[in-house]
């Protein structure tokens, strides 16, 4: 009996209905399912009634009457069941742009609160539509500081941009792939930042259709091809499940059903991981609701139990939550019919947020007295982002930051987050890929300034150790030390990178000071050393132009001599950065052509793969064996050794797919006396975001750990924007391979990293 309350055909729990509505009773109809006041009910009312009379002579561009917009973003706002002042918001978001009312009518009819929503989220609209490229910095600023400081607007905006989306077949095709393409980017990005993952893979999917239809439509037949039988599996599955768990363990669940995968999460997937869709995993997927926490261990550890559970492919979110938000156990199990399916395990509460997010702390609560800054600092107490956004923007304006806004937010908040804690266990929020320093800097500044290393997990590690999520890090410092130019490349976020950078310039000027009773020759001698530094330490030795061409840029900005512009440089009139690039470097090269230019030019070492005492054959040495180039194994690595006619013995990795036992294999195993004397070739396979200067981003963390390579070779989709490559390297042992495989993780456009073995 007990089974009855749960629908066994279910696939999705809750979506966004995105549909345009045209009449003020479909919007009422949702209301009421969760707003009990009449009072309220009445004012969203009234501000419909408002809208409709102040955009009657209003059309879209399909002809259609204006009033269909906002009241389709309120419908979706009522979905997320925001408060009445956001509906409000809602239905008036454009009345100020494009009808004759002020703010100052609003707030006297509707209140304060609803006319600074809709004069922040107009501030927003205005650089969305005019300028788009040219203003797009102030744009995204505005975007950033208006959330930072009232979440609502950004929720206010995801709702105009879905009915944008929805409706954006009336707009040329160039300008539906820049809005798609701005969505995607910016507008997904928060969405995911913040948790809320309804809006997310909506716009995901509806950008993605306008930017690849042919790629959205071939995904789309290959999902419905099986769509039927997977149902069916699933059914089964969750079935199965139920009867286990409520029967045969006693454990009352609240709901189990299906979780689709979207259109576009597939094509990431084949795409970033080179798959074809039939080798996806996950395409069957089950989202138990528990009742609380302990019941959700408990349900992993029956299921565990049941089925066989995919190795590395447990995740547990509710003890280290995802952006701050995000809760749930994860795991990837097989049942006997050789059917893989992912588990999704967690609460109702875990699931509310885990699709409303941040939007779940402004849903509607009947007789809530709002507090717009309490409320905002209680987000920003999971989501770590608000303060920061403001503390950047003042930061900005009085340190003249080389860095723009929009690239910090980008690479520090909008990114792929670990976290972190502090001994006392307050969680502190990293872009993925930082390291020791990097957090000691998000600490505070003067801590960044003498951290000399960290205790993580109760061992001592230096400033450049990369971090992972779940470690507890302490700081430990020095009153001698002190920020030098080599920290920039230590460093991942933007952050430190400016907080050091104000370093070492104000160093400068106090120099300044101090030198004035300095000799001319020794001040020349230490501005030089400055600047050969620095570009060493920025990598522009290949771009250094000759010392004619110095001189000529030095005398043509008004000095006699290169000693004289030294002597400017030490007076603070240029920035050893500025005289860099001003005078002594071509940035003409690009990045990536330096870093290739770099590599084919190096002295490389001939690369032996026959060896004697590094490997015993049956345990004895001195037997010349071959390193298989299939697999190129390295030591520490499981290793099987083959007979070959007229090569000797062929060493291949246990792993190897070309490995086939037969009379011709033999044992063979790592010498651990010689090994560690020598290096080894191996293979890395990488797939990539197509971005600007990704071989040299490439190069910089490899060489920042000493790596060493032999060659690199990457093949770019200029239409997927996507790239793919191979890497050779030589390493001692697969611990050091480890270590290359994690820096490369830490570069931002590289999507995913893995040992290659040719099949």
């Amino acid at each position: 009996m007990a089974l009855a309350i749960i629908n066994k055909n279910k696939w999705i729990r809750k979506q966004l209905n995105i549909i345009q509505i045209e009449n003020f009773d479909q919007l009422n109809k949702v209301l009421q399912t969760y707003i009990t006041s009449k009072k309220d009910l009445k004012s969203i009312q009234d501000a419909y009634i408002f809208a409709e009379l102040n955009h009657k002579a209003q059309k879209r561009q399909n002809g259609e009457p204006y009033i269909y917009h906002p009241l389709s973003t309120a419908y979706y706002l009522a979905q997320l069941k925001m408060g009445p002042k956001t509906i409000i918001a809602g239905l008036l978001h454009d009345i100020l742009e494009d009808t004759p009312i002020t703010s100052q009518m609003l707030a006297k009819k509707f209140g304060e609160e609803v006319a600074n929503l809709v004069e922040a989220v107009t501030k927003v609209s205005y650089f969305a539509k005019e300028n788009r490229e040219q203003q797009k910095a102030e744009y995204l600023r505005k975007i950033y500081l208006s959330m930072a400081k009232d979440i609502r607007v950004i929720i206010i905006k995801f709702a105009d941009r879905l009915h944008n989306i929805l409706t954006i077949e009336n707009l040329p095709k160039e300008k539906q792939v820049v809005i798609a393409k701005e969505t995607l980017e910016t507008y997904s990005a928060i969405a995911h930042r913040i948790g809320i993952k309804q809006v997310k893979t909506a716009l995901e999917d509806m950008s993605f259709k306008i930017l690849n239809p042919e790629a959205y439509h071939h995904i789309e037949a290959l999902v419905a091809k099986d769509e039927a039988e997977r149902a069916q599996t699933i059914k089964k599955l969750m079935l199965e499940i139920d009867i286990f768990l409520r029967k045969d363990k006693g454990i009352k669940i609240i709901d189990i059903f299906g979780r689709p995968k979207t259109i576009y999460s597939i094509y990431r997937k084949m795409h970033q991981f080179g798959r074809n869709f039939e080798d996806l995993k996950d395409l069957l997927a089950i989202r138990i609701i528990a009742r609380n926490n302990d019941d959700c261990y408990k349900i992993l550890g029956f299921l565990h139990n049941k089925f066989t559970p995919l190795a590395g492919k447990f995740k547990d979110y509710i003890a280290t939550p995802k952006n701050g938000v995000y809760q749930s156990l994860h795991t990837t199990l097989a049942d006997q019919a050789g059917n893989i399916f992912e588990v999704q395990i967690r609460t109702e509460k875990m699931d509310d947020i885990a699709e409303t997010g941040a939007a779940a702390h402004w849903a509607y609560k009947d007789g809530e007295k709002i507090d717009i800054t309490k409320k905002q600092k209680q987000i920003d107490e999971q989501i770590d982002i608000f303060k920061r956004i403001i503390d950047l923007e003042q930061t900005s304006q009085n340190d003249n930051n080389d860095e723009s806004i929009e690239k910090i937010l980008k690479e520090d908040f909008f990114t792929t987050m670990i976290y972190v804690l502090t001994p006392d266990k307050k969680v502190i929020t990293l872009p993925f890929g930082s390291t020791v320093l990097d957090f000691a800097y998000r600490i505070h500044t003067e801590v960044g300034q003498h951290a000399i290393g960290a205790k993580i997990d109760g061992v001592f590690l230096p400033i450049n150790t990369i971090l992972n999520s779940g470690q507890i890090v302490e700081i430990k410092t020095s009153s001698k030390q002190a920020p030098t130019h080599e920290w920039l490349k230590i460093i991942h976020t933007s952050n430190a990178r400016s907080r050091i950078k104000k370093f070492l310039t104000s160093q400068m000027k106090e120099a300044n000071i101090k030198d004035k009773k300095d000799e001319l020759k020794t001040i020349i001698l230490r501005v030089e050393n400055n600047i050969t530094s620095y570009i060493n330490q920025h990598e522009l030795r290949r771009k250094k132009e000759d010392a004619k061409i110095i001189l000529e840029k030095v005398k043509k900005l008004g000095y006699a001599s290169l000693d004289d512009f030294y002597l400017a440089i030490h007076r603070g009139e240029y920035t050893v950065g500025e005289a860099v690039d001003e005078v002594f470097v071509d940035h003409s090269m690009s990045k990536d052509e330096i870093a290739l230019e770099a590599m084919n030019h190096s002295k490389k070492e001939f690369i032996n793969n026959d060896y004697k005492n590094d490997i015993l054959v049956s345990g004895i040495d001195n037997l010349k064996v071959q390193i298989a180039s299939c697999c190129l194994p390295i030591p520490d690595e499981p290793i099987i050794g083959f007979v070959s006619k007229g090569h000797g013995i062929k060493v291949h990795a246990l792993s190897c797919p070309n490995v086939v036992t037969s009379e011709r294999t033999i044992d063979v195993s790592w010498n651990p006396n010689m090994f560690k004397k020598n290096y080894y070739v191996t293979k890395i396979r990488f797939y990539a975001n197509d971005q600007p200067n990704l071989i040299y981003d490439i190069s910089k963390v490899l060489t920042a750990i000493k790596a060493s390579i032999i060659s690199i070779k990457v093949a770019t989709d200029e239409k997927k924007l996507l790239a793919s490559g191979a890497l050779k390297i030589k390493v001692q042992d697969s611990d050091q391979l480890s270590t290359i495989l994690s820096a490369l993780r830490s570069v931002s456009s590289i999507e995913t990293v893995e040992r290659e073995m040719e099949g």
